[in-house]
Protein backbone atom coordinates (compact mmCIF):
# COMPACT_ATOMS: atom_id res chain seq x y z
CA UNK A 1 0.00 0.00 0.00
CA UNK A 2 1.43 3.38 -1.05
CA UNK A 3 1.67 6.06 1.79
CA UNK A 4 1.11 9.69 1.26
CA UNK A 5 3.65 11.89 3.00
CA UNK A 6 1.48 14.88 3.91
CA UNK A 7 2.31 18.52 4.43
CA UNK A 8 -0.12 21.15 6.64
CA UNK A 9 0.70 24.69 6.61
CA UNK A 10 -1.76 26.00 8.78
CA UNK A 11 -1.80 28.89 11.44
CA UNK A 12 -4.64 27.78 13.46
CA UNK A 13 -2.67 25.39 16.20
CA UNK A 14 -6.30 24.01 17.41
CA UNK A 15 -7.44 22.82 13.76
CA UNK A 16 -3.77 21.88 13.04
CA UNK A 17 -3.74 19.53 16.28
CA UNK A 18 -7.03 18.16 15.17
CA UNK A 19 -6.43 16.65 11.76
CA UNK A 20 -2.86 16.00 12.43
CA UNK A 21 -4.00 13.48 15.21
CA UNK A 22 -6.96 12.11 13.40
CA UNK A 23 -4.95 11.23 10.31
CA UNK A 24 -2.12 9.82 12.79
CA UNK A 25 -4.82 7.43 14.24
CA UNK A 26 -7.36 6.44 11.32
CA UNK A 27 -4.64 6.19 8.75
CA UNK A 28 -1.72 5.83 10.08
CA UNK A 29 -0.55 3.26 7.46
CA UNK A 30 -1.59 5.38 4.54
CA UNK A 31 -0.51 8.84 5.29
CA UNK A 32 2.55 10.29 7.31
CA UNK A 33 1.73 14.01 8.82
CA UNK A 34 3.98 16.88 8.65
CA UNK A 35 2.67 20.09 10.25
CA UNK A 36 4.13 23.71 9.79
CA UNK A 37 3.18 27.02 10.87
CA UNK A 38 6.30 28.97 9.59
CA UNK A 39 5.96 29.17 5.85
CA UNK A 40 9.57 30.04 5.36
CA UNK A 41 10.74 26.09 6.11
CA UNK A 42 8.46 24.75 4.10
CA UNK A 43 10.39 24.05 0.80
CA UNK A 44 13.25 22.56 2.39
CA UNK A 45 11.29 20.64 4.49
CA UNK A 46 9.29 19.36 0.96
CA UNK A 47 12.69 18.43 -0.65
CA UNK A 48 14.21 16.88 2.78
CA UNK A 49 10.82 14.76 3.58
CA UNK A 50 9.98 13.90 0.16
CA UNK A 51 6.72 15.08 1.03
CA UNK A 52 4.06 14.37 -1.91
CA UNK A 53 1.23 16.54 -0.98
CA UNK A 54 1.51 20.31 0.68
CA UNK A 55 -1.55 21.70 1.77
CA UNK A 56 -1.80 25.41 3.07
CA UNK A 57 -4.34 27.28 4.31
CA UNK A 58 -5.82 30.30 1.73
CA UNK A 59 -4.09 33.14 4.05
CA UNK A 60 -0.49 31.37 3.74
CA UNK A 61 1.96 32.86 0.69
CA UNK A 62 3.32 29.86 -0.72
CA UNK A 63 5.78 30.13 -3.58
CA UNK A 64 5.18 27.25 -4.94
CA UNK A 65 7.65 27.22 -7.65
CA UNK A 66 10.39 26.93 -5.27
CA UNK A 67 8.68 23.54 -4.24
CA UNK A 68 10.02 20.50 -5.36
CA UNK A 69 8.57 18.95 -8.70
CA UNK A 70 7.82 15.59 -7.21
CA UNK A 71 5.13 17.51 -5.00
CA UNK A 72 1.57 18.49 -5.41
CA UNK A 73 0.20 21.40 -3.81
CA UNK A 74 -3.02 22.39 -2.86
CA UNK A 75 -5.01 25.22 -0.56
CA UNK A 76 -7.24 25.33 2.71
CA UNK A 77 -10.53 26.95 1.95
CA UNK A 78 -13.78 27.39 3.99
CA UNK A 79 -16.18 26.42 1.17
CA UNK A 80 -16.85 23.33 -0.38
CA UNK A 81 -18.35 25.19 -3.57
CA UNK A 82 -14.57 26.57 -4.25
CA UNK A 83 -12.60 24.39 -6.58
CA UNK A 84 -9.89 26.18 -7.59
CA UNK A 85 -7.91 29.22 -5.48
CA UNK A 86 -4.87 31.00 -7.07
CA UNK A 87 -5.10 28.41 -9.83
CA UNK A 88 -4.26 25.43 -7.78
CA UNK A 89 -6.61 22.65 -6.20
CA UNK A 90 -9.07 23.53 -3.62
CA UNK A 91 -10.12 21.41 -0.47
CA UNK A 92 -12.62 22.47 1.63
CA UNK A 93 -11.33 22.19 5.59
CA UNK A 94 -14.46 22.15 7.09
CA UNK A 95 -16.05 18.72 6.07
CA UNK A 96 -15.29 15.14 7.51
CA UNK A 97 -11.41 14.31 7.90
CA UNK A 98 -12.28 10.98 5.86
CA UNK A 99 -13.70 13.29 2.51
CA UNK A 100 -10.47 15.36 3.24
CA UNK A 101 -8.60 12.03 2.94
CA UNK A 102 -10.48 10.71 -0.03
CA UNK A 103 -9.20 14.49 -1.90
CA UNK A 104 -5.80 14.28 -1.49
CA UNK A 105 -5.77 10.45 -2.13
CA UNK A 106 -7.05 12.15 -5.95
CA UNK A 107 -4.96 14.85 -5.71
CA UNK A 108 -1.81 12.65 -5.17
CA UNK A 109 -3.20 10.21 -8.28
CA UNK A 110 -2.50 12.73 -10.79
CA UNK A 111 1.40 13.23 -9.69
CA UNK A 112 1.75 9.62 -9.17
CA UNK A 113 0.42 8.84 -12.71
CA UNK A 114 0.69 5.02 -13.83
CA UNK A 115 4.21 4.79 -12.22
CA UNK A 116 2.97 3.11 -9.00
CA UNK A 117 0.42 0.08 -8.43
CA UNK A 118 -1.09 -1.70 -5.55
CA UNK A 119 -0.17 -5.56 -5.88
CA UNK A 120 -3.02 -7.62 -5.47
CA UNK A 121 -4.09 -7.96 -2.28
CA UNK A 122 -4.72 -11.72 -2.24
CA UNK A 123 -5.82 -14.28 -4.96
CA UNK A 124 -9.38 -14.31 -3.62
CA UNK A 125 -11.51 -11.85 -6.52
CA UNK A 126 -14.05 -10.52 -5.89
CA UNK A 127 -17.75 -12.46 -6.89
CA UNK A 128 -19.46 -10.83 -9.38
CA UNK A 129 -23.39 -10.64 -10.07
CA UNK A 130 -25.22 -9.17 -12.83
CA UNK A 131 -28.49 -7.80 -13.41
CA UNK A 132 -30.32 -6.86 -16.80
CA UNK A 133 -34.09 -6.17 -17.49
CA UNK A 134 -35.81 -8.50 -19.64
CA UNK A 135 -37.77 -5.25 -20.60
CA UNK A 136 -36.89 -1.63 -20.30
CA UNK A 137 -38.77 -0.71 -16.98
CA UNK A 138 -38.51 -3.59 -14.93
CA UNK A 139 -36.56 -2.68 -12.11
CA UNK A 140 -33.66 -4.24 -12.69
CA UNK A 141 -31.47 -1.56 -11.01
CA UNK A 142 -33.61 -1.65 -7.99
CA UNK A 143 -33.36 -5.10 -7.52
CA UNK A 144 -29.36 -4.87 -8.22
CA UNK A 145 -29.16 -1.95 -5.65
CA UNK A 146 -31.34 -4.34 -3.11
CA UNK A 147 -28.83 -7.49 -3.37
CA UNK A 148 -25.64 -4.40 -2.78
CA UNK A 149 -27.64 -3.72 0.21
CA UNK A 150 -28.76 -7.25 1.12
CA UNK A 151 -25.13 -8.19 1.06
CA UNK A 152 -23.71 -5.56 3.08
CA UNK A 153 -26.19 -5.96 5.94
CA UNK A 154 -24.25 -9.40 6.09
CA UNK A 155 -20.99 -8.00 6.28
CA UNK A 156 -19.85 -8.35 2.91
CA UNK A 157 -17.73 -5.78 1.50
CA UNK A 158 -19.93 -4.60 -1.65
CA UNK A 159 -19.57 -2.23 -4.56
CA UNK A 160 -22.89 -1.83 -6.02
CA UNK A 161 -21.73 -0.74 -10.06
CA UNK A 162 -24.05 0.74 -12.16
CA UNK A 163 -23.20 0.61 -16.05
CA UNK A 164 -26.86 1.60 -17.90
CA UNK A 165 -26.16 5.00 -19.92
CA UNK A 166 -29.40 6.23 -18.21
CA UNK A 167 -29.32 4.74 -14.90
CA UNK A 168 -29.75 6.52 -11.71
CA UNK A 169 -27.80 5.48 -8.76
CA UNK A 170 -27.81 9.01 -6.67
CA UNK A 171 -31.47 8.21 -5.65
CA UNK A 172 -31.18 5.28 -4.37
CA UNK A 173 -27.79 5.43 -2.06
CA UNK A 174 -26.10 8.64 -1.29
CA UNK A 175 -22.43 10.17 0.54
CA UNK A 176 -20.67 12.99 0.51
CA UNK A 177 -17.61 13.41 -1.61
CA UNK A 178 -16.52 14.37 -5.12
CA UNK A 179 -16.55 12.77 -8.09
CA UNK A 180 -18.56 10.52 -10.47
CA UNK A 181 -17.51 7.47 -12.83
CA UNK A 182 -16.84 9.56 -15.17
CA UNK A 183 -13.39 10.38 -13.41
CA UNK A 184 -13.28 6.91 -13.26
CA UNK A 185 -13.67 6.45 -16.88
CA UNK A 186 -11.18 8.80 -17.61
CA UNK A 187 -8.59 7.46 -14.95
CA UNK A 188 -8.77 4.05 -16.98
CA UNK A 189 -7.94 5.73 -20.56
CA UNK A 190 -5.68 8.31 -19.31
CA UNK A 191 -1.72 8.36 -18.46
CA UNK A 192 -1.94 11.45 -16.38
CA UNK A 193 -3.39 10.04 -13.23
CA UNK A 194 -2.78 6.80 -11.32
CA UNK A 195 -5.97 4.39 -11.88
CA UNK A 196 -5.74 2.64 -8.10
CA UNK A 197 -6.12 5.72 -6.65
CA UNK A 198 -8.53 7.28 -8.46
CA UNK A 199 -10.73 4.56 -8.51
CA UNK A 200 -10.35 4.61 -4.41
CA UNK A 201 -10.50 8.25 -4.33
CA UNK A 202 -13.94 8.56 -5.55
CA UNK A 203 -15.77 5.79 -4.41
CA UNK A 204 -18.35 6.22 -2.04
CA UNK A 205 -20.25 4.60 0.57
CA UNK A 206 -23.65 4.92 1.92
CA UNK A 207 -24.72 4.64 5.36
CA UNK A 208 -25.86 1.42 5.02
CA UNK A 209 -22.36 0.05 3.94
CA UNK A 210 -22.72 -0.03 0.10
CA UNK A 211 -19.95 1.45 -1.95
CA UNK A 212 -20.59 3.01 -5.51
CA UNK A 213 -19.98 5.46 -7.69
CA UNK A 214 -21.96 8.50 -8.61
CA UNK A 215 -23.58 8.37 -12.28
CA UNK A 216 -21.55 9.98 -15.01
CA UNK A 217 -21.95 13.37 -15.42
CA UNK A 218 -23.02 13.09 -18.97
CA UNK A 219 -25.06 9.50 -20.45
CA UNK A 220 -22.80 9.70 -23.34
CA UNK A 221 -19.49 9.01 -21.23
CA UNK A 222 -20.87 5.66 -20.82
CA UNK A 223 -20.60 5.20 -24.15
CA UNK A 224 -16.96 5.58 -23.98
CA UNK A 225 -15.65 2.64 -22.70
CA UNK A 226 -14.73 0.45 -24.99
CA UNK A 227 -13.74 -3.44 -23.78
CA UNK A 228 -10.23 -3.80 -23.27
CA UNK A 229 -10.95 -0.81 -20.66
CA UNK A 230 -13.97 -2.69 -19.11
CA UNK A 231 -11.71 -5.78 -18.67
CA UNK A 232 -9.15 -3.34 -16.92
CA UNK A 233 -11.57 -1.54 -14.80
CA UNK A 234 -13.34 -4.51 -13.52
CA UNK A 235 -10.12 -6.46 -12.88
CA UNK A 236 -8.46 -3.45 -10.58
CA UNK A 237 -11.87 -3.21 -9.15
CA UNK A 238 -12.16 -7.01 -8.31
CA UNK A 239 -8.39 -7.93 -7.05
CA UNK A 240 -7.40 -4.26 -5.46
CA UNK A 241 -10.00 -3.26 -2.98
CA UNK A 242 -11.21 -6.07 -1.38
CA UNK A 243 -14.53 -6.75 -2.59
CA UNK A 244 -16.22 -9.77 -1.80
CA UNK A 245 -18.80 -9.10 -3.95
CA UNK A 246 -19.64 -6.60 -7.23
CA UNK A 247 -23.10 -6.09 -8.02
CA UNK A 248 -23.63 -4.61 -11.68
CA UNK A 249 -26.29 -3.14 -13.39
CA UNK A 250 -26.51 -3.04 -17.08
CA UNK A 251 -28.54 -2.33 -20.35
CA UNK A 252 -29.71 -5.75 -21.53
CA UNK A 253 -28.49 -5.26 -25.00
CA UNK A 254 -26.22 -7.42 -26.82
CA UNK A 255 -22.67 -6.51 -27.06
CA UNK A 256 -18.83 -7.88 -27.01
CA UNK A 257 -19.09 -6.07 -23.37
CA UNK A 258 -22.56 -7.22 -22.21
CA UNK A 259 -20.76 -11.17 -23.06
CA UNK A 260 -17.97 -10.50 -21.30
CA UNK A 261 -19.93 -9.27 -18.18
CA UNK A 262 -21.77 -12.24 -18.67
CA UNK A 263 -18.83 -14.32 -18.59
CA UNK A 264 -17.29 -12.95 -15.56
CA UNK A 265 -20.65 -12.83 -13.50
CA UNK A 266 -21.29 -15.86 -11.53
CA UNK A 267 -24.97 -15.18 -11.50
CA UNK A 268 -26.85 -13.36 -14.12
CA UNK A 269 -29.99 -12.13 -12.93
CA UNK A 270 -32.65 -11.36 -15.26
CA UNK A 271 -35.92 -8.80 -13.73
CA UNK A 272 -38.96 -8.97 -15.95
CA UNK A 273 -43.06 -9.72 -14.96
CA UNK A 274 -45.34 -11.78 -16.25
CA UNK A 275 -47.17 -9.48 -18.74
CA UNK A 276 -47.62 -11.17 -21.99
CA UNK A 277 -45.54 -8.14 -23.38
CA UNK A 278 -42.32 -8.16 -20.86
CA UNK A 279 -42.95 -12.75 -22.11
CA UNK A 280 -42.66 -12.11 -25.14
CA UNK A 281 -39.21 -9.56 -24.82
CA UNK A 282 -37.84 -12.27 -22.11
CA UNK A 283 -38.62 -15.04 -24.49
CA UNK A 284 -36.40 -13.62 -27.38
CA UNK A 285 -33.39 -12.48 -25.01
CA UNK A 286 -32.90 -15.79 -22.97
CA UNK A 287 -33.30 -17.44 -26.84
CA UNK A 288 -30.68 -15.21 -27.91
CA UNK A 289 -28.78 -16.02 -24.80
CA UNK A 290 -29.44 -20.08 -25.59
CA UNK A 291 -27.70 -19.65 -29.28
CA UNK A 292 -24.67 -17.71 -27.31
CA UNK A 293 -23.76 -20.33 -25.67
CA UNK A 294 -24.05 -22.70 -28.79
CA UNK A 295 -22.16 -20.36 -30.52
CA UNK A 296 -19.64 -19.89 -28.55
CA UNK A 297 -19.27 -22.88 -26.37
CA UNK A 298 -19.79 -21.09 -23.48
CA UNK A 299 -22.33 -21.77 -20.09
CA UNK A 300 -23.97 -18.49 -19.43
CA UNK A 301 -27.50 -20.08 -19.25
CA UNK A 302 -26.11 -22.10 -16.31
CA UNK A 303 -25.77 -18.88 -14.56
CA UNK A 304 -29.09 -17.39 -15.15
CA UNK A 305 -32.05 -16.47 -12.59
CA UNK A 306 -34.90 -14.78 -12.65
CA UNK A 307 -36.87 -12.11 -10.80
CA UNK A 308 -40.57 -11.96 -11.69
CA UNK A 309 -41.24 -8.03 -10.03
CA UNK A 310 -44.68 -6.44 -10.18
CA UNK A 311 -45.62 -9.82 -9.91
CA UNK A 312 -48.34 -11.64 -7.87
CA UNK A 313 -48.23 -14.95 -9.72
CA UNK A 314 -45.47 -16.25 -12.24
CA UNK A 315 -46.79 -20.16 -12.21
CA UNK A 316 -48.62 -19.36 -15.33
CA UNK A 317 -45.10 -18.56 -17.33
CA UNK A 318 -42.91 -21.26 -18.40
CA UNK A 319 -39.42 -20.95 -18.44
CA UNK A 320 -36.18 -23.18 -18.43
CA UNK A 321 -34.35 -20.85 -15.98
CA UNK A 322 -34.70 -21.21 -12.40
CA UNK A 323 -36.93 -18.27 -10.52
CA UNK A 324 -35.37 -16.97 -7.05
CA UNK A 325 -38.59 -14.48 -6.38
CA UNK A 326 -41.20 -13.33 -7.17
CA UNK A 327 -42.20 -9.72 -5.80
CA UNK A 328 -45.91 -8.19 -6.09
CA UNK A 329 -46.01 -4.16 -6.66
CA UNK A 330 -45.29 -2.29 -3.77
CA UNK A 331 -47.23 0.75 -2.76
CA UNK A 332 -44.17 2.84 -2.06
CA UNK A 333 -43.10 5.44 -4.12
CA UNK A 334 -39.45 6.41 -2.64
CA UNK A 335 -36.93 4.15 -4.06
CA UNK A 336 -34.62 3.91 -0.98
CA UNK A 337 -37.79 2.26 0.47
CA UNK A 338 -38.02 0.25 -2.40
CA UNK A 339 -34.91 -1.36 -2.31
CA UNK A 340 -34.81 -1.84 1.42
CA UNK A 341 -38.44 -3.81 1.14
CA UNK A 342 -36.74 -6.38 -1.68
CA UNK A 343 -33.30 -6.35 -0.27
CA UNK A 344 -35.20 -7.61 3.63
CA UNK A 345 -37.94 -9.56 1.34
CA UNK A 346 -36.11 -13.23 1.02
CA UNK A 347 -35.81 -13.01 -2.71
CA UNK A 348 -32.25 -13.49 -2.42
CA UNK A 349 -31.39 -16.00 0.25
CA UNK A 350 -32.63 -18.64 -2.46
CA UNK A 351 -29.87 -17.46 -4.72
CA UNK A 352 -27.51 -17.95 -2.14
CA UNK A 353 -28.88 -21.09 -1.60
CA UNK A 354 -28.58 -22.30 -4.72
CA UNK A 355 -25.00 -20.66 -5.03
CA UNK A 356 -24.17 -22.62 -2.44
CA UNK A 357 -25.34 -26.00 -3.56
CA UNK A 358 -24.04 -25.83 -6.96
CA UNK A 359 -20.39 -24.52 -5.30
CA UNK A 360 -20.97 -28.06 -3.10
CA UNK A 361 -21.46 -30.28 -5.93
Amino acid sequence: MIKIKLGIIDNDKIYLNRISKYFSTNYKNQVEIYSFTDESTVAEAVRQNKINVLVASQDSEIRTDRLADFCMFAYFVDSKMIDTYNDHHAICKFQRADLIYKQLLGLYSEKLADKVKYKNSGTRKSEISLFVSGFDGAGATTSAAAYAKYLAAKGRKTLFLNLKQFGSTENIFEASGKGSFTDAIFAIKSKKVNMTLKLESIVKQSEDGVYFYDNCQNALDYTEIKLDELEILLDEMSSSFGYHNIVVVSDFYFSDSLIYLMEQAKDIVIVSDNRKSSQIQLERRTSAIKSLDNRHNLNISEKVRLIFNKTINASIFRTDFPVIGIQPELEIYDDKEIVKTIAFSGIFDKMNSMRKQESGR
